[in-house]
């Protein structure tokens, strides 16, 4: 039996008749209705403590998304990326032929479904618990292309950035959006893995009208992946460009260097000729000798200067 619960006792725990949520329910009816229960509380309704011994992994923090079939249940878990939301989301659902209960854990769930509520244009979709699925799947993606855009132009700014050699140090940047694009495409392959056997439905629990929306999902999804791919590869493309411009930095830094050294050997040359410990060096004793060597040495690096510029080595 369905545990009795004092009114105000757990007053984040919501429940809606099918076809009528504009009147929330602090008490679960018997047959065709949706629960969304805060995960804090969760184990004490018997509806969710019922499938604690056929889903021991119920209550745990997976990073990835997943669905179990059984014979007379399907349970779900997808885990949105923190790159489509401002904290990473996670959404539990248990589905059946008369219900679909939520495991919500930080609200997340309970929000979506009270501004989806607001929407009159939903009020006649939610026939069964596999379209009430699909219109908060929907809800919840309707904003993904739009998100996807903005990260690309950000990465077009990332890319400009490294072209104009405005900031050579990004490479953890880079690296931070190489990680997050990866757990964007990895979210959506797993997403249509589980859309596609929703839309299979082994243990026949959905109606056709749900499996025809899931179809529909199933070809956004695959079009947000390919996309999420595209964005990923984008971003091998960007960090490349960056260890390009800062190989191009250092072969300039290396190529200065260079005829900087080019230019002191010939002085090199000199200052160790002239420092040879012989006794017979007869320009030693001479009056100019010391400005006749100061004007070859200058007009040696004045030479070497033009020469270089003529050939462009600097």
């Amino acid at each position: 039996m369905f545990k009795t619960l004092f009114f105000g006792q757990y007053t984040n725990t919501m429940f809606y008749k099918f076809n009528d949520f504009k009147n929330k329910l602090d008490i679960q009816p018997e047959h065709d209705f949706v629960g969304i229960i805060p995960l804090s509380s969760a184990n004490n309704y018997h509806i969710i403590n019922k499938y604690v011994p056929k889903i021991p992994n119920l209550f745990m923090d997976f990073h990835f998304s997943k669905l179990e079939n059984s014979k007379d249940f399907i349970y779900g878990y997808i885990n949105i990326p923190d790159i489509l939301v401002a904290t990473r989301s996670i959404i539990s659902f248990i589905l059946t032929r008369d219900y679909v209960v939520f495991i919500d854990r930080d609200e997340y769930v309970a929000q979506a479904f009270q501004k989806m509520s607001e929407s009159s244009k939903n009020q006649d979709a939610f026939r069964d618990s596999g379209c009430v699925l699909y219109f908060l799947l929907d809800y919840i993606m309707a904003k993904d292309l739009e998100k996807i855009n903005s990260l690309q132009q950000n990465l077009v700014q990332l890319e400009l950035e490294v072209l104009n050699e405005k900031n050579l140090d990004i490479i953890k940047e880079i690296t931070n959006y190489r990680s997050r694009t990866m757990k964007l495409h990895h979210y959506y392959v797993q997403l249509e893995g589980i859309l596609q056997d929703l839309e299979d439905d082994i243990s026949d629990l959905i109606s056709n009208e749900a499996k025809e929306y899931f179809n529909i999902l199933i070809r956004k999804t695959t079009m947000f992946g390919h996309e999420s791919e595209q964005i990923w590869e984008y971003t091998s493309q960007i960090r490349d460009i960056y260890q390009q411009q800062l190989d191009v930095h250092q072969n300039a830094v290396m190529k200065f260097l260079t005829v900087v050294t080019t230019l002191f050997m010939p002085l090199t040359l000199i200052v160790g000729w002239y420092g040879m410990n012989f006794e017979h060096m007869p320009e030693l004793e001479f009056k100019y000798s010391y400005p006749i060597v100061f004007g070859f040495s200058l007009l040696l690096v004045i030479i070497m200067c033009v020469i270089f510029k003529k050939k462009k080595w600097w």
